[in-house]
This record gives C-alpha cells, sequence and structure tokens, in this order.
C-alpha cells in the first residue's frame, strides 16, 4: 500500500475486515460500528475454535466455552487497537508508512503479537493477576488461533484486493467521465462551427432576394426581413441558453421554411406537428436544421415541381421520435442529390455524444422522397405525459 493509500485510512472509522461481506457495508463507517463488527467477528472466530474441539474430539464443557469465548473477545480487541495503533502511526509518521503497512508486519507479526499479549492478558485476569501463567491447555489454543491468522491473512489480502478494484473502477469511471465531458465539449464546438456555416451562407442569399424584391414586389421584401431577423433572434437566445427546448428549435426551423418558401415560392410548402407537451422538452440547438437542410437541398430544390416538408414529433414510453419528410427525389436519385454526408454524420456525433448510444439518426427512402428520423431518449421526463 503506498502513502497516499494509507494516508486516507482513518483511524477506527473507515476499515474493518468485516467490508469485505457485502451486507455489512450497509452501515456508515464509524468507531461504535467497528467496535460491533469486531465483536461479531470475535463470536465467528470463537464458533470456529468451539467447532474444531468437537470435531477433533475435544471436550467442550460450559467453562471451557467460556475461556474459549473469553480469550477470543480479549485477543480480538488487541488486535483491534493494535491495528488502530499501526494507522494512527501511518498517519503520524507517513514517512515510515512502507514497513508499517507492509504485509509481513499487517499479516503475521501484528496477528502474532496480538495473540500473544491478548492471551497473557486473558490469562492474568482469569487467574487473578498472575499475567504469565500458562494452563495446560495454551498448545491447542495457539494452534486455533494460528488458524485464526490464515483466516485473518487471506480476508486482509481479499479486503486489499477489493479496495484496489474498487479504486481501479472509480479511476475508470473518472476517466469515461472525463471522455464524455471531452464528447461534448467537441459537440458545442461542432455546433458552433456548424452555425458558422449556415449562417453566412442561408445569411447572404436572403439578403440577396431581399435586395432583389425591394424596389418590385416591397411587402414581400419586408415579410422575408421580418422573418430572417426572428430567426436571427431565436437562433442567437436559443445558443446562449443551456436550458432551450425542442419548442425552441421548431420555431427556428418554422422561421428557416418560411424565409425559403418565400424565396421558392410555390416549389416549397412545409408543415409541422408537435403537441405544446412534447414541444417544452430539452433540446440541442441546430440538431434538425441540417436535416431540413438535406431535405431542401438534395431532395426538393432538384426537383422541377418542388415539393413538400413535414415535421412530425411523438413520443413513446421511453424514447422521443422526430422526422423529417420530404416529398422531393430522395437521396442519390441523381448525382446532384447524392452530397457528401457529412452534415449527417456530424449529426450522428453529435447526438452519440450529448445522448450516448440510446439516440440514432435514421434514413428511409419511401416510394416518394425520403424520410430522416432522430430517436432520442427522454431523459428526466414524464413519458406517460405525452400519450
Amino acid at each position: 500500500m503506498d502513502n497516499k493509500s494509507a494516508l486516507s485510512l482513518q483511524s477506527g472509522k473507515s476499515y474493518h475486515p468485516l467490508q469485505l461481506i457485502p451486507y455489512f457495508r450497509r452501515w456508515a463507517p464509524s468507531t461504535f460500528r467497528n467496535l460491533v463488527f469486531t465483536a461479531l467477528l470475535c463470536l465467528m472466530i470463537s464458533a470456529l475454535i468451539s467447532i474444531s474441539v468437537v470435531v477433533y474430539g475435544g471436550t467442550l464443557s460450559w467453562r471451557r466455552l467460556y475461556q474459549i469465548t473469553f480469550f477470543t473477545f480479549v485477543i480480538g480487541y488487541t488486535q483491534h487497537y493494535l491495528y488502530k495503533a499501526v494507522i494512527y502511526l501511518t498517519r503520524r509518521y507517513p514517512g515510515r508508512t512502507g514497513w508499517l503497512l507492509h504485509p509481513l508486519w499487517q499479516g503475521i507479526a501484528l496477528p502474532i503479537g496480538g495473540i500473544y499479549i491478548g492471551y497473557v492478558i486473558a490469562i492474568g485476569i482469569l487467574s487473578g493477576g498472575s499475567f504469565f501463567q500458562i494452563s495446560n491447555g495454551w498448545q491447542e489454543f495457539i494452534f486455533s488461533c494460528c488458524i485464526a491468522i490464515a483466516v485473518s491473512w487471506a480476508l486482509w489480502e481479499t479486503v486489499q484486493t477489493a479496495q484496489r478494484q474498487e479504486i481501479e473502477a472509480r479511476q475508470r469511471a473518472e476517466l469515461q467521465a472525463v471522455a464524455e465531458r471531452a464528447d461534448k465539449e467537441r459537440a458545442r464546438a461542432e455546433l458552433k462551427t456548424l452555425r458558422a456555416q449556415i449562417e453566412p451562407h442561408f445569411l447572404y442569399n436572403t439578403l440577396a432576394n431581399i435586395i432583389s424584391l425591394i424596389d418590385r414586389e416591397p411587402s414581400t421584401a419586408k415579410h422575408i426581413t421580418e422573418r430572417l431577423v426572428g430567426y436571427l433572434r431565436h437562433t442567437l437566445d436559443a445558443s446562449r441558453r443551456d436550458d432551450a427546448t425542442l419548442g425552441d428549435e421548431l420555431t427556428i426551423i418554422e422561421d428557416y421554411l418560411e424565409i425559403l418558401s418565400l424565396r421558392m415560392g410555390e416549389r416549397l410548402s412545409y408543415s409541422i406537428q408537435a403537441d405544446s407537451r412534447l414541444r417544452a422538452i430539452p433540446f440541442s440547438a441546430l440538431l434538425l436544421q441540417p436535416l431540413v437542410e438535406n431535405a431542401i437541398k438534395h431532395g426538393i430544390e432538384p426537383k422541377i415541381q418542388g415539393g413538400h416538408i413535414n415535421i412530425s414529433v411523438h413520443a413513446t414510453q421511453t424514447f422521443l421520435f422526430i422526422d423529417v419528410k420530404d416529398t422531393g427525389l430522395g437521396f442519390g436519385i441523381k448525382p446532384q442529390t447524392a452530397g457528401s454526408g457529412s452534415g449527417l454524420a456530424n449529426v450522428r456525433a453529435r447526438l452519440k455524444a450529448l445522448y450516448g448510444e440510446n439516440a440514432q439518426l435514421s434514413i428511409e427512402q419511401p416510394k416518394e422522397g425520403s424520410l430522416l428520423r432522430i430517436t432520442l431518449p427522454l431523459l428526466n421526463q414524464s413519458p406517460a405525459s405525452f400519450n
């Protein structure tokens, strides 16, 4: 055990061999708990010694049972306070931790010393003060205590192994948490990059369209300008909030589609279907816009007569489903509709970073157009209220 592990031990509070048994871990560490645990351990050992006496042909009278129990308790509590003293010394003198907590010292020297000291004290008490009087049966008792040493040694090693495994598991969990935080940070960075890519392109095209309409269709130019202001305001607001909702995202998409429908005229129509309760669900900004952009770019724009985009949201007991369906050409029907797939790949990466393996993006090819579906786990929600 290294110095750091040793210093983490609290004398008489944080450790007891019975903690190896899961049942005994339900009690919070305390000095009183460890005293009670030592009493239970002494009872177990005295029972084992008594059974061994009977098995090997000895006579087990009530007097002898009392003596075995008394000796075991005196030796057990001697061991208890010896270990407390050692742990106290490791905290007081951290430079000597190496040899104070060496397995040979902890597993052999200290138990044997504790047995001898406890045995002598018990003999002294039973004999009325003669602390060095040894009875005729001391060999049998010492032999039984040596068995207890072996059990204690195995128990100690098992506890140390369990503690090491617990530390390793905690370290793995910490590393996993760091990795998850890194994934989320990467997702936020990708969101900023995505916004930087989407907004200038969309903004320039829209402003150019407004300029062309100012003289010949001023009312349409005004309408597009109002929608553009709403789109930029809603996007900026959602990106700055930690509690953005699906409703915020759908409002952004509605502004976006309204602007495009004004620019494309009758070639584009749209509908959004989402219950008000579903709109209140927390949702990461700009997860839907790449899907809508794909539907426009790869489905509707290449189609001469245009098409319709329908965005619908529904939920089950455990999952939320968001469908983006269009009546365009569909992906890959023509070379110009195939695309590089980077936008959808970014969405998949963000879904995994934000929601884990339970979230996914799927693509279906119905008879007409395409269907993109985002599936999210309902985290900290009340699914029953959505049915």
